[in-house]
């Protein structure tokens, strides 16, 4: 009784946030990913899988790439932050260095899921790739046809 509580609990308040997670992580890899499930071990154990798109082949993390792991943590993050903007007041979302192991196509697609979130709540990106900040500017003014992206330069200063 009590192993279908818990079920009928994480059903109930894990689904839509591993639903939303699992869309955010096939967008930030470019649907290389459709998804994401939860894998139950023997032992009563669960851990958090990728699914593969078109095959459905269950990837733990641990079988995933730097770059694409770093994608499943964000759309936790980012998934996480659009339950939150729900129910509460913004709060700003700050990452730093976040796309440093994505490809171009990756970080193209999650500047563009940031823009989207620019929209609900202030989006601070820290990067020092250039080639991001171009990037940014032609996706994101893409999507949302404004200018969403302000770079602002952080100059080194010789100490006095």
């Amino acid at each position: 009784l009590l192993g279908e509580a818990i079920e009928r609990f994480q059903s109930r308040n894990q689904g839509p946030m591993l639903m939303t997670a699992g869309a955010m992580f096939a967008r930030l890899t470019c649907g290389s990913f459709d998804g994401l499930t939860i894998d139950h071990d023997s032992a009563g154990g669960s851990s958090l899988v990728g699914r593969r798109a078109g095959s459905h082949v269950e990837v733990p993390i641990s079988g995933m790439s730097e770059g694409t792991a770093d994608q499943l943590y964000l759309a936790l993050r980012l998934a996480y932050l659009a339950e939150w903007l729900t129910h509460h007041e913004p709060l700003p979302l700050i990452v730093d260095d976040v796309l440093i192991k994505f490809d171009d196509a990756r970080a193209a697609a999650t500047l563009e899921v940031l823009a989207e979130f620019s929209r609900r709540t202030q989006v601070i990106l820290f990067t020092h790739h250039e080639h991001l900040i171009e990037l940014a500017g032609g996706r994101a003014a893409d999507l949302v046809g404004e200018r969403t992206v302000f770079v602002h330069r952080l100059e080194r200063t010789a100490p006095t």
